[in-house]
């Protein structure tokens, strides 16, 4: 694939990543204060975008997205959780330097940085940081568990802040994963934020067992009465070749994009599926592309499910750890990393992500 096509395919992926501003315009028009800050993100994305295109001009490529675990804590102790699998014990990015990173991803034109964990209420330093940056949107992704009156009003009077709470389906799945009585307590959360017309989202990890039930309409509108107006699916990444069978299934891949655009059609909110169809955009979008990952440590790495890293945040600039060999060369090998059975591609090809990573290691600086 030839520089100008894949410039063509980043022109798309930006295109349709503003789209889902003015559509939370269209989807708030009845509540005119709402509307109109929707209005003027919208206006301040498309600023973001014209910064990163003269960022790829001078040979930085600037994702409009970055995914930033901002600490390996949590109050939960769910089955399966991805970031209690990596096991780290490292020293967490110093709060100075997140002010930094923030900071300078606006001034490259990051327009959208999701706050994940572990659990982010227990960093609320990191939240504070992140109010500041009003023309960055902040999603972020938490349990629920440690939301309060207070808490709820931050959001409330932080816009660019959007909590999205993490459930599986129903109570009962819900409550098998993440434990007795969660399922209530995020009921609760909603009905909070849906009395404060406050928006927030929802976050689905799709698997081969919940699929059916988490993106049928039904669901989705009992959410939406409740307030929701952005959800998120997300297809399940193993942690191992022991835990394949909850990817989702073939015929659900295949049959994923068709429910999305149905769900839009009868539900009045933002519908994000992730990773979504990278096809359309050339390949795999992490390393950059379309999106990065911060470790809660400070590693620039490719994406949440690949934890490699040849740079990190807390000895140099967003900018320059961008430009690293082991990210540009996931970068440029994206016409090779196409659809994945695991939901990601990066997962499934990590034999040769270990091997590309220690070639850039081995290099000279």
């Amino acid at each position: 694939m030839t520089p100008s096509t894949d410039l063509n395919y980043r022109d798309k992926f930006s295109n349709s990543f503003n789209q889902l501003f003015y559509d939370a315009c269209r989807i708030t028009r009845f509540t005119p204060t709402e509307c109109f800050y929707w209005f003027r993100t919208y206006l301040r994305q498309k600023r973001k975008a014209i910064a990163r295109r003269k960022a790829e001009s001078e040979q930085l490529i600037v994702p409009p997205i970055l995914i930033f675990s901002s600490t390996t804590r949590c109050n939960l102790q769910c089955k399966g959780c991805y970031t209690r699998s990596r096991n780290e014990n490292l020293d967490e990015l110093p709060i100075e330097k997140v002010s930094d990173l923030f900071r300078e991803a606006s001034e490259l034109g990051v327009g959208v940085i999701m706050i994940a964990g572990g659990e982010p209420l227990m960093k609320p330093e990191i939240l504070w940081l992140a109010a500041k940056q009003k023309d960055i949107i902040f999603p972020v992704f938490t349990n629920g568990m440690l939301l309060n009156q207070g808490s709820i009003s931050f959001f409330r009077h932080h816009r660019n802040l959007i909590p999205i709470l993490s459930v599986e389906g129903e109570r009962n799945r819900t409550d098998s994963r993440r434990g007795k009585g969660v399922y209530a307590r995020l009921i609760q959360n909603m009905e909070r934020f849906h009395s404060m017309r406050q928006m927030y989202g929802l976050s689905f990890t799709l698997t081969s067992e919940n699929f059916e039930e988490v993106t049928h309409p039904l669901l989705m509108r009992t959410h939406h009465d409740l307030g929701c107006r952005l959800f998120f699916m997300v297809d399940y990444v193993p942690q191992s070749e022991t835990d394949t069978d909850l990817c989702l299934k073939d015929s659900q891949k295949a049959g994923l994009s068709g429910r999305i655009e149905r769900l839009r059609k009868t539900v009045p909110g933002l519908f994000i599926s992730l990773p979504g169809d990278e096809e359309k955009y050339g390949g795999c979008l992490a390393g950059g592309r379309g999106f990065a990952h911060i470790s809660a440590s400070g590693s620039l790495e490719p994406c949440p499910f690949a934890p490699y890293s040849d740079t990190d945040l807390s000895n140099r600039g967003l900018k320059e750890a961008l430009g690293s060999p082991f990210m540009k060369t996931i970068r440029e090998s994206h016409h090779m990393l196409g659809e994945a059975k695991g939901g990601c591609t990066l997962w499934e090809n990590r034999d040769w992500v270990r091997s590309e990573l220690e070639l850039s290691l081995a290099s000279p600086a």
